[in-house]
């Protein structure tokens, strides 16, 4: 639909040959963004689901192991085993969510004329709002008891500084 405006557009004089060939490029670059994000979400997707059957396995086999081998009460097997496997589920998860996000960076990466770090470098600093939603999220987890504040507390700051620095830029 989009590409045929554009040719109409063309032919009726509306806009010039590079304007077309522009827009062109811009359909084709929103047309691959989209089939991209498709095969990442489903990735995406079908690796949470395999975190939640390994999560119900290890939670069974965990009852079964402290019942019949340890001979423990079920209301104790539960409660030892289920926090052991929220424990493993988070030790899992949480490289599973680094690899995932740089899956989906990569995979998702529309073909232009920049090479992946100036796209990133792009991305990440073109918008203050970005620093400032980091900055929020870091300091929040900089609130939290028994993590190292000053630093959480410091790249915060740090986030600010830079949001601050690329509006007035």
């Amino acid at each position: 639909g989009k590409q045929m405006a554009i040719d109409a557009d063309l032919n009726a004089g509306i806009i010039g040959e590079e304007e077309a060939k522009k827009r062109r490029t811009e359909v084709t670059q929103e047309s691959d963004f989209y089939g991209s994000m498709d095969g990442a979400s489903k990735f995406v997707r079908g690796d949470a689901v395999a975190g939640l059957i390994i999560m119900v396995i290890n939670i069974v086999g965990g009852l079964i192991v402290g019942v019949v081998q340890h001979g423990m009460p079920v209301g104790q097997a539960a409660e030892s085993y289920t926090l052991l496997t929220i424990g493993d589920g988070l030790v899992a998860q949480i490289p599973a969510l680094i690899i995932s996000t740089a899956a989906g960076v990569i995979v998702t990466r529309v073909s232009t004329d920049q090479d992946v770090g100036q796209q990133m470098v792009t991305q990440l600093f073109n918008n203050p709002r970005v620093m400032v939603l980091s900055a929020a999220v870091i300091g929040l987890i900089g609130l939290v008891p028994g993590m190292p504040n000053f630093v959480f507390l410091l790249f915060t700051a740090s986030l600010l500084g830079l949001a601050w620095w690329i509006r007035l830029v």
